[in-house]
């Protein structure tokens, strides 16, 4: 049963920052379960009916929603073996995880972040959601004020070169223009996850960004966002 992440989570993070290597992990394996691994897997676990409930769908194994703590380092010129940071992604089930809309929670030693969002190169799904919003703006402007209204800032990177069509509303270009898109929570304190309330909060905020993971989830299910 998830209680609440505690300051060993941050010590052990801060531990393999600096002793990042085979040795020291596998002096401290067992460490890494009790303190890192565990609470992890206890916060999906508590999570995952919510999840299901927002989508029937989704992928709530521990296992395959946690970030491993091996980095792949082929094409990184960091070569440091171990990730000093972890991540949980809510997405649906055995579909490629690039380009495919997702929530997340992650910390970090620097910060914690939570949201919904889509990373990685998916132009059918982008293409699809520009015809969306020039068909039906007033959808997307009301999904913008929901997120704002529960804490959550749109961002993302942009097509430089992309145009709107005339007429479009402001509140509207940058999304029309994303190659990435996110909705991330906003003034997060850190000190929360520390609460045993933070399960409760993440939840709630997960299940606030509903229906923009309808939207994105129902482009997908249309075949339109697939990869070329």
């Amino acid at each position: 049963m998830f209680e609440s992440f505690n300051g060993d989570l941050l010590s052990f993070y801060a531990e393999i920052r600096f002793n990042n290597n085979k040795a020291f992990m596998d002096a401290h394996r067992q460490e890494y379960y009790r303190k890192v691994r565990d609470p992890f897997y206890a916060f999906i676990e508590a999570l995952a009916p919510v999840m299901l409930a927002i989508d029937g769908d989704m992928e709530v194994r521990a296992h395959k929603c946690l970030s491993r703590i091996n980095r792949d380092t082929r094409y990184s010129r960091d070569k440091s073996p171990y990730r000093d940071h972890h991540w949980v992604a809510f997405r649906q089930a055995a579909i490629p995880k690039d380009g495919m809309p997702f929530y997340w929670f992650e910390i970090r030693l620097e910060q914690v972040s939570w949201g919904l969002g889509v990373w990685g190169e998916n132009r059918n799904l982008f293409d699809a959601l520009r015809r969306r919003m020039e068909a039906q703006p007033e959808e997307m402007l009301r999904l913008l004020q929901l997120s704002n209204d529960h804490g959550f800032a749109a961002d993302g990177s942009r097509w430089k070169k992309l145009r709107p069509p005339n007429g479009l509303p402001a509140a509207l270009v940058p999304v029309y223009c994303a190659r990435s898109l996110y909705f991330e929570k906003q003034n997060i304190d850190p000190a929360w996850i520390f609460e045993p309330s933070i399960a409760d909060r993440v939840a709630a905020d997960f299940r606030a960004l509903a229906p923009v993971w309808r939207l994105l989830r129902g482009l997908s299910d249309l075949g339109e966002g697939t990869y070329d």
